[in-house]
């Protein structure tokens, strides 16, 4: 499997019955797709964000025209709405949840995850930071494709 081409899904929740819990999120885009994330909730104690890239980088229109190979969006310093325009030649989005509990930003951990539902064209994201006792509230955010 290309990371970054499919999504993958948590086999540590899967072992736990839970398998559509993702580990790293890949959406279809097309090149200079433009996306709406918009920061719905915060339940964590923790410093919580998402981190987004694509194979030829994401530009932040209403800050600049720089294009960064990718991007952490934290919900406590970005906008609640943020519009990003993606370039991509191979078509994909990758994302996933991030976080920081004050010694810098982790991701990826073995209990953390994303579980996503789609209603007419936002695709909802919630997000567990870590461990295993959770209702995937830590954050969650929406990106609708524009």
């Amino acid at each position: 499997m290309d990371i970054g081409i499919e999504r993958i899904y948590s086999k540590s929740f899967s072992e736990k019955g839970m398998s559509d819990v993702i580990k790293w999120e890949v959406q279809p885009i097309v090149d200079q797709q433009l996306i709406k994330i918009k920061f719905i909730n915060k339940g964590s104690l923790h410093r919580q964000g998402i981190w987004l890239r694509t194979d030829k980088g994401i530009e932040i229109p209403a800050l600049n025209e720089e294009i960064y190979p990718s991007i952490n969006l934290w919900e406590d310093t970005s906008p609640k709405e943020i519009i990003c325009k993606c370039h991509s030649k191979n078509g994909y989005l990758s994302l996933y949840n991030i976080w920081d509990e004050g010694d810098g930003r982790e991701s990826q951990s073995y209990s953390s995850g994303m579980i996503v539902e789609e209603k007419d064209g936002i695709f909802i994201y919630y997000c567990n930071d870590f461990g295993f006792e959770t209702n995937f509230d830590d954050l969650v955010f929406s990106i609708e494709k524009l």
